[in-house]
């Protein structure tokens, strides 16, 4: 079930990483994340751990895969706002 909560992260950034790759950066140093999480490589590890979370889902009892279902809703709502807490540019409220 914890595959549900680490799950998010890694897809995220593969899809935040596709998004911007189109518009680059002038920043070499944000170049370069965007270069790393839209790469065909991320993309395959990402791939991946998308195909080890559904096959462990499939063995799962409906309770464990509702469970599993939830730490990747809310970690998926948790990343969300990491990424528009940045886009407005707010600070880390603790």
């Amino acid at each position: 079930m914890g595959v549900g909560a680490f799950l998010p992260c890694y897809w995220i950034y593969l899809e935040v990483g596709k998004v911007l790759e189109a518009k680059g950066s002038p920043n070499l140093l944000y170049q370069r994340w965007i270069e790393t999480y839209s790469s065909a490589e991320y993309e395959s590890v990402v791939r991946q751990a998308i195909a080890a979370a559904d096959k462990i889902a499939e063995t799962l009892a409906d309770k464990q895969r509702e469970a599993m279902k939830h730490h990747f809703v809310v970690t998926s709502k948790m990343e969300w706002m990491f990424w528009d807490m940045s886009y407005r540019k707010e600070s880390w409220a603790i």
